[in-house]
């Protein structure tokens, strides 16, 4: 009689053990996180933690180059993020940067416009994100706004300056990209982007001589720069394209020199 009645004596143990691991399942994500940063087995247990799926998108995307790099992975932990929490903070943000990674600037345009509607001043970043989108979409109004709105929050940014002189450049104003190149620099001494747009901008209101010193200044301040320095200034691209990025600039500067002294 003992061992046909010994299966149900353990069955509210079971249940017991398993209201536990439920009861404790999130806990576990977090420590599979925290302690020993095991992505994979976090995001399986984890079932209502939002920003520990922010945090597992961050990894993903590779932000501050802590981490891995996936795209389609840290996408799918940013909207598991919203699906928690439609609230959780910057989650909006990265999904915008992920689209206009890819070249899709009306859904990131949806995005970003969703994070700041949301979110507000909260995160300043994302004028910058709507910025760069607006400007890629050809909405170069926008994008000037955007630009000059971030500078007010961070004046001394070299990438807002060096972004908004290319907003002017794609308009044609030489003397403005002239400008905002100049005041980005007076923060930002020797910045190989700025000292390019700078030099572009000189080169096309005919200033050969000048824009050809600042092309050698740039070609300098270029040859210095590591791919930890490109990938810090591209958060979010893939880190193993940097070597071909920098080869690219380097070009680029070495091209503009030679127009500059004929």
């Amino acid at each position: 009689m003992g061992t046909v009645k010994r299966p149900y004596v353990w069955l509210p143990v079971a249940a017991a053990a398993v209201f536990i691991f439920i009861f404790f399942q999130d806990f576990l994500a977090h420590l599979a996180w925290q302690k020993y940063r095991l992505p994979a087995i976090a995001s399986v247990l984890n079932r209502g933690n939002a920003g520990l799926e922010l945090e597992l998108g961050n990894y993903y995307f590779n932000v501050s180059g802590l981490g891995a790099y996936d795209l389609k992975k840290a996408e799918r932990h940013f909207n598991r993020a919203l699906d928690i929490d439609p609230d959780i903070p910057d989650a909006w943000h990265q999904l915008a940067r992920i689209d206009f990674l890819r070249g899709h600037f009306a859904e990131a345009l949806v995005k970003i416009n969703k994070q700041i509607s949301i979110h507000g001043d909260s995160f300043t970043a994302s004028y910058y994100m709507r910025g760069r989108v607006s400007g890629y979409a050809g909405d170069f109004k926008q994008a000037e706004a955007d630009f000059k709105k971030f500078l007010v929050w961070d004046k001394t940014n070299w990438a807002a300056h060096n972004d908004l002189a290319w907003v002017y450049f794609k308009q044609g104003d030489y003397k403005k990209v002239e400008a905002i190149a100049r005041e980005g620099l007076a923060y930002n001494k020797n910045n190989p982007w700025l000292l390019t747009s700078l030099g572009a901008s000189l080169l096309n209101q005919g200033k050969r001589s000048e824009a050809k010193k600042i092309f050698e200044n740039a070609q300098t301040a270029a040859s210095a720069l590591t791919e930890k320095d490109w990938n810090k200034a591209y958060p979010g691209n893939d880190p193993r394209i940097a070597s071909k990025g920098l080869e690219t600039m380097k070009k680029t500067i070495e091209y503009n020199l030679e127009l500059s002294k004929k």
